[in-house]
């Protein structure tokens, strides 16, 4: 198990006073509420959410000391007010988002690493209209309109006549990974594509994406997985995938095996077996390190630096959340201290800049980056390879 420094403690003092929340009159910022929902006193406090299981998930410990990295170079940006780092890692991921809202000096919480997850959490902070940032789930039924989820994304939010949209995230969404997996099948000569799920909100919703993405580009979509020159199978579980792919391998041995980004949290590729694991491709949001601006490969020798090797290629996701939170209270000055306006102001970044880049966030609170990766097995772990075509 890997130590994690103590050093990148969040500033503050560990007793708080108990801080009141209060409306504070009108506010135009946000896209719903009629009035400020601010916190009294000098301390905000920015929830970070882990996974339960984080001692024993590799990839998911380095997004969390990505973010704590952030932290760390960024609070002292914040002037009016003392910023404070509060993790959880809770059973439930549920639980994490209820000790943000109980703690009455929440000003935002960096939400749900795993892809799928966050559907337990957003309904929680929206109804207090708390910021959520996600760093690297990027479901996209959160974000957008499916025919594969009824109801979202309104019905994941649990305030939303009241409070609008409360999530947002850098790293891109569901629907550009769909992209991203269906141009690396074209780059691959791949002509005919079995899609299925798990059938959760988020396995369902990309694999929707995926098929319709492939008969786009001219990709056959086909009802059997022995006749496919591909299988793609998009499931929230890593062990549910291998168990799968293991399975489906065998009735088509010939067949390419894709599998989206939350395969990379967890023991996936060590469950697969040796005649399948050759043939499996997973898409992960993030950079080769020949690729990355100059910001980028300052944070890589820093991550490096703190702890002592190279993160998880999705790991730079945490950093830029936290770090685009940060400005944005930053900019914000006096004024930090107002959830709604914390909300509107993140979800109106246009061409920021950052260490991915530019950027710009749109109303779904989803951004325009579109930056992914494909990895291979190798030595019993997923290790990318290449950067995902374009297109």
């Amino acid at each position: 198990m890997r130590r994690r420094p103590r050093a990148l403690a969040a500033a503050g003092a560990a007793g708080l006073a108990a801080l009141a929340i209060a409306g504070c009159g009108t506010s135009s910022s946000s896209s719903s509420a009629s009035t400020a929902v601010t916190v009294t006193g000098r301390t905000l406090t920015i929830f970070v959410s882990e996974p339960h299981d984080i001692a024993s998930n590799p990839a998911a410990l380095d997004v969390v000391d990505a973010e704590k990295l952030a932290f760390a170079a960024g609070h002292g940006q914040v002037h009016d007010f003392k910023l404070q780092l509060q993790t959880d890692s809770a059973a439930q991921l549920s639980d994490n988002a209820r000790a943000a809202i109980i703690d009455p000096s929440t000003i935002a919480y960096m939400g749900e690493i795993e892809p799928g997850t966050s559907d337990q959490t957003v309904g929680i902070t929206n109804a207090l209209d708390v910021l959520q940032v996600s760093p690297t789930d990027n479901a996209l039924e959160l974000s957008t309109s499916t025919p594969a989820v009824s109801g979202g994304p309104k019905s994941f939010f649990e305030s939303w006549s009241t409070y609008g949209r409360t999530f947002a995230r850098l790293v891109p969404s569901g629907s550009e990974e769909a992209r991203a997996q269906v141009a690396e099948m074209r780059a691959l000569g791949i002509s005919s594509v079995y899609v299925a799920s798990d059938s959760s909100d988020y396995g369902r919703a990309l694999a929707d994406a995926v098929a319709a993405d492939a008969h786009g580009a001219g990709i056959t979509v086909t009802h059997s997985p022995a006749a496919a020159g591909a299988i793609f199978y998009a499931a929230q579980t890593p062990a549910t995938a291998a168990r799968y792919f293991n399975r489906v391998g065998a009735q088509a041995p010939s067949a390419k095996l894709f599998g989206p980004s939350s395969l990379n949290f967890g023991s996936f590729a060590s469950l697969l077996s040796p005649t399948v694991a050759p043939r499996v491709y997973v898409s992960i949001p993030g950079y080769l390190p020949k690729d990355l601006t100059a910001a980028g490969r300052a944070y890589l020798a820093a991550f490096r630096l703190a702890y002592h090797h190279s993160p998880n290629v999705e790991a730079i996701f945490g950093y830029a959340a936290m770090s685009a939170l940060l400005h944005v209270l930053a900019r914000e000055g006096a004024a930090a201290n107002d959830r709604t306006a914390d909300v509107k102001e993140f979800l109106a970044q246009r061409n920021a800049s950052s260490l991915l880049g530019s950027y710009s966030i749109d109303s779904a609170g989803n951004s325009n980056l579109n930056a992914f990766v494909f990895a291979r097995v190798r030595g019993g772990r997923l290790v990318p390879f290449a950067a995902a075509p374009q297109g």
